[in-house]
């Protein structure tokens, strides 16, 4: 048998803490986070756990790891708005992006709908959630900023709903939900001068 290269056991630890992190929303899905144990994750994966506390402290530690996906997730449709496109565009494509998204990896975005209210899940997500959510708020500010938004502010939580919410509707029934007319209708809505 060959020795391993370091490249090579970096792909196996990424699928392991793959298997784990995706059975890890599954169990909180099913069982609620509160009712989740470490055993039923590791079960779930297919892993000892004595492995997936090689990758993880616990349960939180795996929380964390599941909510770092989704601001992966959104940082991508971001950085699909391009800074080099007028403000308007850049709106345009990070809506568009963000429902891309969501629909290239709807099994996850899916489970993610159904973890992210159970109040066990806000409490422990504590203040690292809500500075992901403003961050968010935020960077949408800034693009409305620039786009000449009379009321940034407020369009941001606007729009920032809007994309959450829609995306969610997506999530619930893909094959009935009109995603991409109703992306290119926000899309419009987004590039209208503010009143």
């Amino acid at each position: 048998m060959t020795p391993r290269s370091a490249a090579q056991f970096e792909a196996l630890r990424a699928d392991a803490q793959d298997r784990i992190e995706r059975a890890a929303l599954r169990v909180f899905a099913r069982a609620g986070y509160g009712g989740a144990t470490v055993r039923d994750i590791a079960r779930e994966a297919g892993v000892a756990q004595g492995l997936l506390y090689n990758y993880y402290r616990g349960k939180q530690d795996l929380l964390a790891a599941v909510f770092r996906r989704c601001m992966a997730d959104v940082q991508a449709s971001f950085a699909a708005a391009g800074p080099e496109a007028e403000p308007a565009e850049r709106l345009a494509r990070l809506v568009r992006a963000s429902f891309a998204i969501v629909r290239e990896h709807l099994p996850f975005w899916r489970l993610v709908y159904g973890v992210r209210q159970q109040p066990d899940v806000v409490a422990a997500l504590g203040p690292g959630l809500h500075a992901w959510t403003e961050g968010v708020r935020a960077t949408l500010e800034a693009h409305l900023r620039d786009a000449g938004r009379a009321d940034p502010a407020t369009d941001a939580r606007i729009l920032f709903a809007a994309i959450d919410g829609i995306a969610q509707h997506y999530a619930l029934d893909p094959d009935g939900y009109p995603i991409d007319a109703v992306a290119e209708r926000l899309v419009a809505l987004v590039g209208a001068p503010s009143a």
